[in-house]
């Protein structure tokens, strides 16, 4: 069964391939109803021609320079319409037609479309030659059979103008599917695909009337002798083809070699610019295809090309601390900027392109209200050229990262197309960007140039995974990646490193929150050199030992939150010693975790970081390459990691004094000040939308007699299991704070007074299985209490809510000591907390 595969077929093209293929349909069907009133001979001629047109489509000869081939089956075509009539010509020509289709393409459309596409041409081109035929010589309209003698003189017109229709029609019919199917120009499609294989449908004619005329006066014996004759012709034709179409790529590989000389020069300028390889790259693809659909000539899209590599080629004139300034420039530092199209079109005004790259260069700043630079030109006199790369540079440069931006997401490069639409940007050209932009995306995917906020890492990840790009690897510029020229990467880098350790310095020096400074870390860490995982460690002096805070890369997941204490790995050996490490084994580091089979780190750097005498934590980045590191990498990782340490310091001293005034330190849980903030937002909330919220009282019941029994201190470690208890019970948006003594409270949405009675039940259920072990087979107990108040039904502040809570509570304290005992065997005693826990209200 033949796949037809039309997922790449817009409507029309899809509605034109079903009209041709009925058209074919019904001419073949018609041709091979009349062949089977054939006789034997006839049959046995109809069966000789056939494998002569399977033998020749499968051995053509390509055009060199465009997408046709040559075969010898026009001229066994043409032979079966003068001696067999239409009806074979129609049945040859779908046979021709479907032997080539099933030798270059492998989609069963094509199958399909091929050969129904011959059987409609062999079908008009063999009436128009019988009625030529009959005009001109008067023969009936009829086969003429292998005995029947026609002048050649006589035969020539009707074969000329049946060449002609087959030619024309056919290459009509083909084209404009084409043309429907890929978007493009139809006279494009027309040219680049027919227009150089004409002679070979007139050839085949007149190859079909010399054997004709040779059978008719020499006999089928003599022609069938000259076959090698043919065959050798063919062959000479193909070897002069093959040497033609090694001398076009000679040419075409010359013409690369400039190219790529222009490119290479041209991406290390962009370089100065943070500019990537992948960005000149991709706005030469966007350009060629905008080109395609603006109707451009060939000339103007090589020029098109050229000018996506060498529009920015006069910034060499341009200082780099205004290329690359994290701000807004000013009025001196712009003027300053603008000279860089002049100068770019002064420089290629001595190359003397064959085609227009010049005025590229000179306009691409233009804009569409007239208020670009440097002539201020306005609408059409501004070059299509240009106005199509100020489009498409524009939206690949907003999406790129650069060291002092985080590139745009593709709805916000679009959204700003659409802005400046009409202002900025010829709104024609949007357009047309904008509704063919996710093909254009798809050809960016498939050439492996979609590295937009991609690190190193995360490419080979992603590559060997299948995996989407984590919000935080997105957050790292690309260092490098291994198909992008090293040069590239050695100029990108130089400058990179300036405006990263401003980058961190600034950044260090706004904040005060830990998250975000380590964040911040492994980000710049990451535009300065290279890592396949990089780790922040903190230390806490209380616990004895460091936790990776923060980690990205290759296998993250994998340390993610792993605890080290000092001397133990190289992270540990750094802690102890507060000395930098890179000679010692990574590996170490890994000892207990879990990494995929092969998986090996070669070197690393580990650098503590400390404050005065106050030890922070710790950087190490990992590579799996060995010897990776060099004196430079050290000196920068070493000022980055100075930086951080009292960046980091700052952070947590306030994070701690933060901490204090709104946690129990004793059981680690928000205090009272907390859950008075935490009101006031539900408070809001529930005012904006009209969903309420309960506040939920609990009080331990029994716990003074832990304290008499066993002391404070066992008090305590039964506060902190029973406020890890209640915390288990709620799902993971409530909110539960110690407010007093012995008293919980929780803030709980959306419960209906059901499912506030389920959650009693279950916080009751497990505070009493619970039971703290304090020495020998004692173990200590304590029952729970819970009462709910909803807002607005009970109250609208928290004070309100609080005294309904707790005479709820208390009535059912009083309500329980009345009911008669509970049946144990009915309760589920097997329950864990997890499995209490899974049971929580949606």
């Amino acid at each position: 069964m033949i796949r037809i595969d039309m997922s790449d077929y817009s409507r029309a093209a899809g509605a034109y391939w079903a009209a041709l293929v009925a058209g074919g349909a019904a001419a073949l069907g018609w041709g091979v109803t009349h062949c089977l009133s054939f006789t034997g001979t006839e049959w046995a001629q109809l069966v000789v021609l056939a494998s002569l047109v399977v033998i020749s489509g499968m051995l053509p000869v390509k055009i060199p320079g465009t997408k046709a081939v040559v075969t010898a089956g026009d001229c066994f075509v043409f032979l079966g319409v003068i001696f067999l009539g239409v009806p074979a010509g129609i049945v040859l020509g779908a046979l021709e037609l479907l032997t080539s289709s099933l030798r270059i393409s492998k989609r069963g459309a094509t199958w399909v479309a091929m050969p129904a596409c011959m059987a409609v041409t062999a079908y008009v081109a063999g009436q128009s030659f019988y009625l030529a035929l009959a005009a001109h010589s008067g023969v009936a309209d009829r086969p003429l059979g292998f005995r029947t003698h026609v002048p050649l003189e006589q035969l020539i017109l009707p074969l000329v103008l049946m060449s002609l229709v087959q030619y024309a029609l056919n290459s009509v019919l083909v084209a404009a599917l084409l043309a429907l199917k890929s978007r493009r120009p139809f006279w494009r499609c027309w040219r680049d695909g027919y227009l150089l294989s004409s002679w070979t449908f007139f050839a085949g004619a007149l190859a079909a009337g010399l054997v004709y005329v040779s059978i008719s006066r020499f006999g089928l014996l003599y022609v069938i002798l000259s076959v090698p004759v043919i065959a050798a012709t063919l062959a000479t034709y193909r070897t002069y083809f093959e040497r033609v179409a090694e001398k076009t790529r000679e040419a075409a590989e010359v013409s690369r070699l400039h190219l790529a000389t222009v490119e290479a020069l041209a991406t290390a300028i962009d370089a100065k610019d943070q500019t990537t390889h992948f960005h000149v790259r991709r706005v030469q693809l966007y350009c060629e295809r905008m080109g395609e659909l603006m109707g451009l000539s060939p000339s103007e899209i090589k020029a098109l090309k050229a000018g996506a590599l060498l529009h920015d080629i006069g910034k060499l004139a341009v200082p780099d601390h205004i290329l690359n300034k994290p701000g807004k420039l000013t009025e001196a530092e712009f003027e300053r900027m603008k000279v860089h199209t002049t100068v770019g079109a002064q420089i290629l005004e001595r190359v003397a392109f064959p085609y227009p790259v010049v005025p590229i260069v000179l306009y691409h700043h233009e804009q569409w209200d007239g208020r670009g630079y440097p002539e201020g030109l306005k609408g059409e006199e501004i070059p299509l050229t240009a106005r199509i790369l100020s489009v498409v540079d524009c939206f690949d440069s907003a999406r790129e990262d650069r060291p002092y931006r985080r590139g745009m997401t593709p709805e916000e490069a679009c959204a700003m197309l659409r802005r400046g639409a009409g202002k900025h940007f010829d709104p024609r050209v949007v357009e047309v960007f904008m509704r063919h932009l996710p093909r254009f995306e798809e050809e960016v995917v498939a050439a492996g140039l979609d590295n937009r906020g991609v690190t190193t890492e995360e490419w080979e990840h992603r590559d060997l995974l299948g995996e989407e790009l984590s919000d935080e690897a997105a957050s790292i510029s690309p260092v490098h990646r291994s198909d992008a020229p090293h040069y590239l990467n050695q100029i990108t880098n130089a400058h990179r490193e300036v405006y990263a350790l401003y980058e961190i310095a600034r950044t260090f020096g706004s904040s005060l929150d830990i998250e975000d400074t380590v964040s911040v870390l492994v980000n710049k860490v990451g535009h300065i050199l290279p890592f396949d995982l990089c780790a922040v460690y903190l230390y806490e002096e209380e616990k004895g030992y460091a936790t990776a805070a923060h980690v990205s890369g290759r296998y993250a997941e994998a340390l993610r939150g792993r605890a080290v204490a000092p001397g133990e790995g190289v992270v540990g050996f750094v802690l102890a010693n507060r000395r930098a490490s890179y000679l010692l084994d990574p590996m170490l580091d890994f000892a207990d975790v879990p990494l995929p089979e092969g998986c090996q780190f070669r070197s690393m750097v580990a650098l503590p970081l400390a404050k005065d005498e106050r030890l922070v934590g710790a950087l190490a980045v990992y590579s799996t390459e060995a010897r990776r590191y060099t004196d430079d990498h050290l000196r920068l990782l070493d000022t980055v990691a100075r930086l951080a340490s009292d960046a980091l310091a700052n952070a947590m001293s306030h994070a701690l004094a933060e901490s204090n005034a709104l946690t129990d330190t004793l059981t680690g849980l928000p205090n009272a000040r907390a859950m008075y903030v935490r009101y006031e937002q539900e408070a809001a909330r529930a005012r904006r939308t009209g969903r309420p919220f309960q506040v939920v009282m609990l009080d331990l019941d029994d716990f003074k007699q832990v304290n008499d029994t066993f002391g404070h201190k066992t008090g305590d470690r039964m506060l902190r299991e029973v406020g890890r208890i209640l915390h288990a019970q709620l799902r993971e948006y409530d909110f539960l704070a110690r407010y007093a003594g012995d008293e919980f409270v929780a803030i709980v949405q959306d419960l209906s007074a059901e499912q506030t009675s389920e959650l009693r039940e279950r916080i009751e259920r497990a505070v009493s299985k619970f039971s703290l072990h304090v020495r020998g087979d004692k173990h200590a107990r304590v029952g729970i209490s819970v009462g709910a108040a909803s807002y607005g039904v009970h109250g609208d502040t928290l004070d309100q809510l609080l005294i309904a809570a707790d005479e709820a509570m208390y009535s059912a304290k009083s309500f329980h000591k009345q009911r008669p005992p509970e049946d144990k065997s009915a309760r589920p005693a097997d329950l864990g907390t997890g499995d209490l826990a899974s049971t929580a209200i949606n």
